[in-house]
C-alpha cells in the first residue's frame, strides 16, 4: 500500500471516528484492513449525504452530488480524484471488486432528498430506504464475501430498521430542512398537522404516531435478527452490534416518551456500553441457533395495528 493511500485511509478513519452516529463504523474487534475499508466507504457516502442535507450556499446540491459521484467513479476506475474519501473508497472498490450499483442507489436517495420532502405511504418510505439504507448493509456483507440472497434480504431488514429509527430521532432536524419522513397517511391517521410538525410543535398525537412508527422499526430489526446465526466469526458480531444499536435507539425514543421536538435522543456512553454488551451476548447466543434466514424481504412486514381510537 502506498503512503498516499495509507494517509487517505487514515483520514477516512478519522472522519468516521469523529462524526456522530448511533453505531460504530467498524468495531475495534475487526481486522485493521477491514476497519479501514469500512471507514473509506463510510466517508465517501457520509460526505455525499452531507452535500444533500447541508448544501453549500449558492451551489445546487444536485450538481454537487453529481460531481462527487463522478469523482468516486473515476477513483473506482483507477483515475485521479480530488478528495481523500473518493480516492480511498475507489481503491477499496478496485481491490475488492465491489459493484458500483449499491453506490449508485445511495446517490439516487441523496438526489431524492434534494427534491422530495414528503412521503405519502409506508410503502413509499420503504422504497426510499431500499436506496438510502439497504445498500450499506449489502456492501458490508460483500466486504466479508457474503452473496447469499436470503442473507442480503435479512440485512435489508436491519438497515431499513436502522434508517427508520434514525428518521424518528431526527424529526425536528428534518423539519428544519422542510422534510417530513413520517408518511402522510399516518399523519392523517393520528391527526398530526404536517405544518404544526414543521413549526416544531409537540402533541400527544405526534408522540403516539412516533410510538407506532418505532414499533414498525423495531419489528424490522427483530426480523433481521435471522442474519446473526446465519453468519459467523467477526461478521456475526458486527451484525449483532449494528442491529442492537437500532434496538437501543428504539429504547431511547421510548425512554424520552417520543418527545423528539425537544431534540433528538442521543446515545450516550451508558447506552453505547449497553449496545456492546448486548451485541456480544446476541452473537454468543446465536452460535447455538440454527441458521435459518427468513428470506422474506422488507415487504413481508405487516404494519402493526394502531392504538384504539387513533
Amino acid at each position: 500500500m502506498s503512503s498516499a493511500l495509507e494517509q487517505d485511509l487514515r483520514s477516512c478513519a478519522e472522519l468516521a471516528r469523529t462524526h456522530y452516529e448511533n453505531f460504530a463504523v467498524g468495531s475495534l474487534l475487526l481486522p485493521r484492513t477491514l476497519r479501514l475499508s469500512l471507514a473509506a466507504i463510510y466517508a465517501a457516502v457520509r460526505i455525499a449525504d452531507d452535500l444533500a442535507d447541508e448544501p453549500v450556499p449558492g451551489v445546487d446540491p444536485r450538481l454537487a452530488l453529481s460531481e462527487w459521484e463522478r469523482g468516486l467513479e473515476a477513483a473506482a476506475a483507477g483515475r485521479s480524484a480530488p478528495h481523500f474519501a473518493q480516492r480511498a473508497c475507489g481503491a477499496v472498490i478496485r481491490e475488492l471488486a465491489l459493484p458500483l450499483d449499491p453506490f449508485r442507489a445511495l446517490f439516487r436517495a441523496f438526489r431524492r432528498d434534494t427534491v422530495q420532502q414528503r412521503y405519502e405511504t409506508w410503502e413509499d418510505l420503504l422504497e426510499y430506504c431500499s436506496d438510502s439504507a439497504n445498500p450499506v448493509g449489502r456492501l458490508v456483507l460483500l466486504l466479508f464475501g457474503v452473496h447469499d440472497p436470503q442473507l442480503l434480504e435479512a440485512s435489508d431488514q436491519i438497515c431499513t430498521g436502522l434508517q427508520l429509527v434514525n428518521h424518528w430521532q431526527d424529526v425536528a432536524d428534518d423539519a428544519r430542512r422542510g422534510r417530513i419522513y413520517l408518511p402522510a397517511e399516518d399523519l392523517a391517521r393520528f391527526a398530526v398537522d404536517p405544518e404544526a410538525l414543521l413549526r416544531g410543535e409537540d402533541s400527544p398525537g405526534l408522540r403516539a404516531l412516533l410510538a407506532f412508527e418505532t414499533t414498525r422499526a423495531r419489528a424490522l430489526l427483530e426480523q433481521g435478527g435471522t442474519l446473526i446465526p446465519a453468519t459467523g466469526g467477526r461478521l456475526r458480531l458486527e451484525v449483532a452490534l449494528f442491529r442492537r444499536a437500532g434496538l437501543v435507539a428504539c429504547d431511547a425514543l421510548a425512554a424520552a416518551h417520543y418527545a423528539v421536538q425537544q431534540g433528538a435522543p442521543r446515545l450516550g456512553a451508558r447506552r453505547r456500553l449497553q449496545i456492546l454488551f448486548a451485541g456480544v451476548r446476541d452473537a454468543l447466543q446465536a452460535r447455538r441457533l440454527p441458521a435459518e434466514p427468513s428470506g422474506t424481504g422488507r415487504r413481508a412486514l405487516a404494519p402493526p395495528e394502531a392504538p384504539h381510537g387513533a
